[in-house]
C-alpha cells in the first residue's frame, strides 16, 4: 500500500506534523503544539482547508475554514541575495489568521514549487493522521504511557482470572469494533478512529505492531511492553485503565481494536475473551501467515470464520465469492451474521477499495451517515500506488504488504501494458511459508513474460534460487544497500521490492531510496 499519511510526531520542543507521500516528506505544519491532540486538530484544519479550496467544504468532515488560499513565492536569504544556484521557491497554505502548511523543501524554480503544491493538494484531504512513537521520538511533556507485562502462559492465566473486572470495563464501551484480516488492518483501524473522532464520539483505539499505541479521544499513549513481543492480554491492561474514564463524557463511547492474533486460537481468544466485539471488520483473506493460519486461502478463511463469537456482526471486505460463502457458512453456524462489502463499479480494481467501503458499511450498521463522496474518493486516491522516481529509474516498495495476492495487485496497478519489472525479493528465515509463496509467484511472473530474472537477498537465498525456474541473482547478507540498489537500477525495468520489510538491511535500503529521491525534482503528474 501507499505510505501517504500525516505523521504526527514529538520533539523536545513540542508536537508537530508532516505529510509524507511515499518516501518523500512534502509538507510540514510550521508550528509546534503542546499535545498530540492539538497537532491532530491542526491536520484536520489542513484537510478541511484543502477540501474548501476544491469548492466543496462538505467533502471532508471538519471545522469550517474561512477563505483558505495557496501562494507560491520566492523566499530570499536573510541578506536578500538570490543566487541562481540556490533553491529559493516555496509554497504555503494559509488563511487570513495563520499559515496552515508549508512546503517541506525549497525549489529551484517557480514551476517546481507549483508542481510540489499540486502534489500536496492531490493528497492532503485523503491522507489519514498517523502517530509516530518509538525510541527516535521524544516529547517536551511525556504522554501518559501504558506498561504491560512480559508474555507468559502464567501471565495470561492470571489476567484472565480477573475476567469479571475486565467484562465490567468492556461494558462501559457502547460499541466495540475489532479489525481482523490479512492486509490493511492498521490503516483501517486508523481510518475508523479518525472518522469517529471527527464525528464527536468518545473514542478508544488500540493499534498494535512494533510500536503499539492507544489513541484516546485524539491523544496518543504509547504502550510500553516489558517483554520483547506482543502480548494478547495487554488488551486487558489498556481497557482496564482507560474505559472507566469514558463515563466522564456524555458522548457515545466506541472502542476500536486491531486484532493482533496470528493463529486461529489467538485470533479467537481476542474476539471471544478479550474484546468481545459487536462488529468485526474482516479486511480480506490473503496468503500470509501460512504457518499459523493455514496453508491455503480457504484454510485461512476458515480460521477467520471460526474466530468469530456468537452475536457478532461481521463486515467482510473479501471479494472472492467462494471464500465469502465458506466464511458465511462458518459464521452463521456460530450464531453471528456477515455482510460482504459492496464495491461500486467506479472503484472496481482499486487498491484498498474493500477497506474504504468497509468503513461506510460500519457507519451504515450504526445508523450513521456515510462518508462524504469527496472524502471517500480522496482516501482511495491517496492509497493508490505510485512509482518513486530516482535519478536512474523507478522503484516501489511492495514489501510492506508481504503477500503475493496484494503484491500482484500493486504490480498490475503500476505497470503499463506488457511492461516488465525487476523484482527484488527480500527473505526472512522465520517466514518460510511466505518465502515459498514468493518463489511460486516469481516463477509465474517469469512464465507469463512479466520478468526476465529475479534478485533475492536476506536469508536462504540459495534455497530460493534452487527452487525456481528463472535466473536468480543472489545478494550476500554483507552487501550494502547502496550497492544492491545500484545494481537493481542498472537495467531498464522499474524495480518492485517484495517479500519482507522488517530487517536492518531493509531499513538501510529504504533510507537509500529516500536519499536518492531527493535528487529528483517533483515531476509533473500526467493528465
Amino acid at each position: 500500500m501507499s505510505t501517504t499519511a500525516y505523521e504526527i510526531y514529538g520533539r523536545g520542543f513540542g508536537w508537530a506534523w508532516r505529510l509524507r507521500v511515499q518516501e518523500r516528506v512534502v509538507a510540514t505544519g510550521g508550528h509546534h503544539h503542546e499535545t498530540s491532540r492539538e497537532a491532530r486538530q491542526a491536520v484536520n484544519r489542513v484537510r478541511g482547508a484543502v477540501a474548501s479550496l476544491a469548492g466543496d467544504q462538505e467533502a471532508f468532515e471538519s471545522e469550517e475554514i474561512s477563505d483558505p488560499q495557496t501562494i507560491v513565492r520566492e523566499d530570499p536569504t536573510p541578506g536578500g541575495d538570490l543566487p541562481e544556484d540556490r533553491n529559493n521557491w516555496v509554497w504555503q497554505l494559509q488563511t487570513a489568521e495563520r499559515t496552515l502548511a508549508n512546503s517541506a523543501d525549497r525549489f529551484a524554480t517557480e514551476r517546481d514549487a507549483s508542481n510540489a503544491l499540486e502534489q500536496f493538494l492531490e493528497r492532503a484531504t485523503g491522507a489519514p493522521p498517523m502517530f509516530m512513537v518509538g525510541a527516535e521520538y521524544e516529547w517536551r511533556t511525556e504522554p501518559r504511557s501504558i506498561e504491560v507485562g512480559k508474555p507468559s502462559l502464567t501471565g495470561i492465566i492470571k489476567e484472565l482470572t480477573r475476567g469479571f473486572r475486565h467484562r465490567k470495563a468492556l461494558r462501559r464501551l457502547d460499541t466495540r469494533i475489532a479489525v481482523a484480516g490479512s492486509r490493511g488492518k492498521t490503516s483501517t483501524t486508523r481510518r475508523l478512529d479518525d472518522v469517529f473522532n471527527r464525528r464527536g464520539y468518545d473514542t478508544l483505539t488500540k493499534i498494535t505492531g512494533n510500536h503499539p499505541i492507544l489513541i484516546y479521544n485524539g491523544e496518543v499513549h504509547p504502550i510500553e511492553r516489558r517483554g520483547p513481543r506482543t502480548t494478547l492480554y495487554e488488551n486487558i491492561s489498556v481497557i482496564g485503565e482507560f474505559a472507566p474514564e469514558l463515563d466522564a463524557y456524555a458522548a457515545e463511547d466506541i472502542g476500536i481494536f486491531e486484532n493482533q492474533g496470528i493463529t486461529e486460537y489467538t485470533t479467537r481468544l481476542i474476539n471471544q475473551q478479550l474484546i468481545n466485539p459487536d462488529i468485526v471488520i474482516l479486511t480480506n483473506v490473503r496468503q500470509d501467515h501460512n504457518d499459523t493460519l493455514g496453508k491455503t486461502r480457504t484454510n485461512i478463511a476458515r480460521s477467520f470464520g471460526r474466530s468469530v463469537s456468537a452475536g457478532t456482526h461481521v463486515i467482510s471486505g473479501e471479494q472472492h465469492p467462494v471464500l465469502h460463502e465458506y466464511m458465511q457458512e462458518e459464521i452463521e453456524r456460530r450464531g453471528s451474521t456477515i455482510e460482504q462489502v459492496e464495491i461500486p463499479d467506479r472503484h472496481e480494481g482499486m487498491i484498498g477499495a474493500e477497506t474504504a467501503h468497509a468503513i461506510d458499511a460500519v457507519l451504515s450498521y450504526l445508523n450513521e451517515p456515510p462518508l462524504p463522496d469527496g472524502e471517500l474518493e480522496a482516501f482511495l486516491d491517496a492509497i493508490q500506488p505510485e512509482w518513486t522516481r530516482l535519478p536512474n529509474g523507478r522503484v516501489f516498495n511492495a514489501a510492506q504488504v508481504n503477500d503475493v495476492e496484494s503484491t500482484e495487485m500493486i504490480r498490475q496497478a503500476l505497470v503499463a501494458e506488457d511492461e516488465q519489472i525487476q523484482p527484488f525479493v527480500y527473505l526472512r528465515r522465520d517466514r518460510r511459508g511466505r518465502t515459498a509463496s514468493f518463489a511460486e509467484y516469481v516463477d509465474l511472473l517469469y512464465d507469463q513474460g512479466h520478468i526476465e530474472r529475479a534478485h533475492v537477498g536476506g536469508a536462504n537465498t540459495r534455497a530460493f534460487a534452487e527452487n525456481t525456474d528463472l535466473p536468480v541473482t543472489q545478494h550476500d547478507a554483507d552487501t550494502d544497500a547502496d550497492t544492491v540498489l545500484t545494481e537493481l537500477l542498472s537495467g531498464t525495468e522499474p524495480v518492485i521490492i517484495m517479500g519482507n520489510t522488517v530487517d536492518e538491511f531493509m531499513r538501510e535500503f529504504e533510507q537509500e531510496i529516500t536519499t536518492r529521491e531527493k535528487e529528483v525534482s517533483v515531476p509533473i503528474k500526467p493528465k
